[in-house]
């Protein structure tokens, strides 16, 4: 039989697909929605895996069940699901014991005994201490549905993503982005889960959104960070440069959520320079915080300053390869000396380089996280 990365056993265990049920936001309900009116057939199958997660949730709790739980729950899937067949099997069918607590144990272990089955042990990972919420899963490192990119950044330093329109990202560790890129003609956007700081290409027709735990972080171009640690209750969002719009979609419909994000108006909570909010994931509640201290720090390319007064091109490249975690090839010997006036706080690094290149009469190339700067240099 051929594989269908779409069956119910698939579903279950699928990361995104649970990301969805238990914490929808824009991009992902566009992308299911979307798969849907592709795939009408495939609803039934699709409704049956969201009442199984949903009931995983409710009915297991938070920990992982024994090694005899696990062998009585994989012994009722041997027995029921043969055939994952949507046309012919309902949750409600496909199960023949007692009503009440029974029946809804019997589907509860099956559903359990698949995720655990397949090898997906990090699904008990999602759930939080004994008083918090179900936390949103992390994306995949690929997915089956169309023009999604995703990147987890799994190392112990920051991780620079250079977006299609020339913006850029800086993942922290342990930090995951998704979007999708050259499909919404009215909006840019990015799901974020753990911290990033965003440097965004201003363009006042097309804003730019990043969804996180039910909050909108919403610019049409400047730099922030937003910190959405699967850890913390609150979800943090820092201004740095320009003007940034929060609000909450929770409580949207899809279409009030379509009106609301397609608008180039900023609305909500308006940020400015050095401002700051929390926003809780258990009551969505934005709450003011106190600015932060001025700190500069050469790693930590939200604090740097990006102001060069007569400053060496050896320099300059320090500093960003400090700031982004890239290494910078260039021929120290014609460029490492040449002095560079600039102010360049808020841009996104390509647009950095491009003013430094403009400089140096140069041109660069990025190629992972290696910039390649080719020119004569200012002599």
């Amino acid at each position: 039989m051929k594989h269908d990365p779409y069956s119910l056993t698939e579903l279950i265990r699928n990361e995104e697909f649970i990301a969805w049920v238990m914490h929808p936001d824009e991009l992902s309900d566009r992308k299911w929605r979307a798969f849907l009116e592709k795939h009408p057939r495939k609803r039934k199958t699709v409704e049956s895996a969201r009442e199984y997660v949903i009931l995983l949730a409710k009915d297991t709790g938070r920990h992982q069940p024994t090694q005899k739980q696990s062998d009585r729950m994989w012994s009722i899937v041997e027995s029921h699901m043969h055939d994952e067949a949507p046309k012919t099997q309902e949750p409600e069918a496909v199960f023949k014991t007692s009503r009440g607590q029974g029946w809804r144990w019997a589907r509860v272990a099956a559903s359990a005994a698949l995720i655990l089955s397949i090898g997906s042990v990090s699904y008990w990972f999602y759930y939080k201490k004994a008083d918090g919420p179900l936390q949103e899963v992390a994306v995949r490192g690929e997915t089956e549905l169309p023009n999604t990119i995703q990147k987890h950044n799994d190392t112990d330093k920051p991780m620079t993503v250079l977006l299609e329109d020339g913006s850029s990202v800086v993942l922290q560790p342990g930090g995951k982005i998704s979007y999708s890129e050259g499909v919404n003609k009215k909006r840019r956007e990015v799901t974020l889960t753990g911290k990033a700081f965003f440097e965004i290409v201003r363009n006042k027709q097309k804003p730019f959104l990043v969804y996180s735990y039910g909050l909108a972080t919403k610019v049409l171009g400047t730099s922030f960070t937003i910190d959405a640690s699967s850890e913390s209750k609150d979800i943090k969002v820092e201004v740095r440069t320009g003007t940034v719009s929060v609000f909450s979609i929770n409580n949207l419909d899809n279409s009030q959520k379509e009106a609301v994000l397609d608008k180039p108006e900023l609305e909500g909570v308006t940020l400015n320079h050095d401002q700051r909010i929390a926003f809780s994931k258990e009551n969505g509640k934005i709450i003011p915080l106190p600015a932060a201290a001025a700190v500069v720090s050469d790693k930590d390319v939200s604090k740097q300053h990006f102001v060069f007064d007569e400053t060496p091109m050896s320099e300059v490249f320090r500093i960003l390869e400090n700031a982004y975690n890239v290494r910078i090839v260039y021929d120290r010997e014609k460029m490492g000396t040449c002095p560079l006036n600039a102010t360049l706080i808020g841009q996104p690094l390509k647009e950095k380089l491009e003013v430094i290149c403009n400089a140096l009469d140069a041109q660069f190339e990025v190629a992972d996280n290696q910039i390649t700067i080719l020119g004569k240099g200012c002599k």
